[in-house]
């Protein structure tokens, strides 16, 4: 699949997931594979215009629960733990010394 992830000039992280990707991701997602009897082969879904498509994958990422958390949030919550776990670096917590006398908080 053709994700591209980048960090711009300004330090933003910039995703590009062309249409063409999201529609080949959909159907190959397991997920959606139907096993027809008569043709003993697993069917999968057909995206009629993958424009649109995309289109409802953004509305379901913008989506907000309750707090107004969305899909993206978590994505990027699970990335900074996952960094996080494997030892990135420019991140100090409390208990390191670099993290000095005053106090953060959110």
């Amino acid at each position: 699949m053709s994700v591209k992830v980048n960090i711009d000039r300004t330090g933003a992280i910039v995703i590009k997931v062309p249409a063409s990707t999201l529609k080949r991701a959909a159907v190959m997602l397991p997920a959606f594979e139907h096993y027809d009897e008569d043709s003993g082969d697993f069917l999968v879904p057909k995206i009629k215009d993958p424009k649109i498509f995309a289109k409802e994958v953004l509305r379901t990422l913008r989506s907000e629960e309750e707090d107004g958390t969305t899909l993206v949030h978590e994505m990027f919550d699970k990335a900074i733990e996952e960094a996080v776990e494997q030892g990135a670096e420019d991140i100090v917590f409390p208990d390191d010394k670099e993290y000095g006398r005053k106090a953060f908080s959110r």
